[in-house]
């Protein structure tokens, strides 16, 4: 028995990522914060980015921890606006629960925002 498997490729689907299937164009937003609002399982409160479903069971009011290129950045927005600008944003995934644990300690008990530049790519 054989199988074969195709897929589509487009011209930002560079190296075979497959972290980079689903890439958006974010060079459309102005700043980060209208880039994670764009993004599934994130929720923006007054100016604060939160994990959909850790502060509504909780009474936190912690940010997920921000990680761009694998570089831990901390878990402020205001950080993450010095650091990159919307128009440099390749990917962004999100990580919760014992990935987001197992990968980045204690940091990440509130989530991770994996930003994913297009240098990096």
């Amino acid at each position: 028995m054989s199988f074969s498997f195709s897929c589509a490729s487009t011209e930002n689907q560079s190296n075979n990522n497959p972290n980079l299937r689903n890439l958006k164009d974010y060079s459309q937003y102005t700043n980060m914060l209208e880039v994670l609002q764009s993004v599934g399982r994130l929720r923006v409160r007054g100016g604060k980015v939160f994990m959909e479903g850790y502060n509504t069971t909780n009474a936190t009011n912690e940010e997920p921890l921000y990680v761009i290129d694998g570089v831990v950045v901390g878990n402020s927005l205001s950080n993450l606006d010095r650091l990159i600008q919307p128009v440099q944003v390749s990917s962004v995934r999100t990580l919760r629960g014992m990935q987001a644990s197992s990968r980045y300690g204690d940091q990440g008990r509130f989530g991770v925002v994996l930003i994913t530049t297009i240098n990096k790519r």
